[in-house]
């Protein structure tokens, strides 16, 4: 009878110790899985970090050739604009030689057309002297010459024109 006790308390006892290593067993499983997800966590956190770290760094890069690009814009812009300045200073040059080539013409024509009109009034001088000259030799003509009859004269005008 005592043997069965024994017996049966040995078996009791080696179900407590296997209930026991059960526990440890599953605890152990539970720490190890908690200590997993942690390492996870931990991973994500990390993950996080780099990816924003990468996103400031991006950021830094696009900031900086935006700059570029503005900076390029304004150099473009600067060239342009010297360009332009050469343009008009080459422009405002051929503009002053062409008024300077003008003056010299506008004098040069002046006394041009000085001459022309000194020309000018000699040759309506030398009209003036020659229609004064043909009025005198007409009316010495007609001092000269008795008068005509109507139908005479009437001829005489109209073969004259």
């Amino acid at each position: 009878h005592r043997d069965k006790k024994r017996d049966k308390e040995k078996v009791k006892e080696k179900e407590k110790t296997k209930e026991k290593e059960r526990d440890r067993d599953k605890e152990k499983e539970r720490n190890w899985e908690r200590d997993k997800e942690r390492e996870r966590e931990r991973d994500k956190e990390r993950n996080r970090d780099k990816d924003n770290e990468k996103d400031r760094e991006r950021e830094k890069e696009w900031h900086k050739d935006r700059e570029r690009d503005k900076d390029n814009e304004k150099e473009k812009d600067r060239e342009e604009v010297d360009q332009n300045k050469e343009k008009d200073g080459v422009t405002k040059e051929r503009e002053k030689d062409r008024d300077k080539i003008k003056d010299k013409e506008g004098d040069k024509d002046k006394g041009e057309k000085e001459k022309d009109r000194d020309k000018e009034k000699e040759k309506d001088e030398k009209e003036k002297e020659r229609e004064k000259e043909r009025d005198d030799k007409k009316k010495e003509k007609r001092s000269r010459t008795p008068p005509r009859s109507y139908s005479s004269s009437r001829r005489s005008r109209s073969s004259s024109r």
